[in-house]
């Protein structure tokens, strides 16, 4: 299953160079990018891969802090409180005993 995976992902590293290089290669046209500070010129091609790659990391960190970090806030307070929970049952447990005895 393992080697499953990492094939399926190879085959899409390799798809999406490949998909890289021939944006870039069939888009060689120059362009400014001008950053209010700085300007600079790209080709069209590298432009637009740089584009979806910066899309595409900015969403990632999106999901980041919108779900992934709520959620592990979520589960460390759980945890916590379970912890206290399960700490009363043992006392409350151990208490019983001593009053069977």
């Amino acid at each position: 299953m393992l080697l499953f995976k990492r094939l399926i992902l190879f085959v899409i590293a390799v798809s999406l160079i490949v998909f890289s290089i021939t944006i870039s290669g069939l888009n060689t046209d120059k362009v400014m990018v001008d950053l209010y500070f700085m300007t600079f010129e790209l080709s069209l091609g590298f432009a637009l891969i740089l584009t979806l790659f910066m899309g595409l990391l900015i969403g990632l960190l999106m999901a980041l802090f919108s779900f992934h970090m709520p959620l592990k806030s979520q589960i460390r307070k759980l945890s916590r409180k379970n912890r206290k929970l399960l700490e009363q049952k043992r006392l409350e447990f151990s208490s019983s005993e001593i009053s069977n005895d």
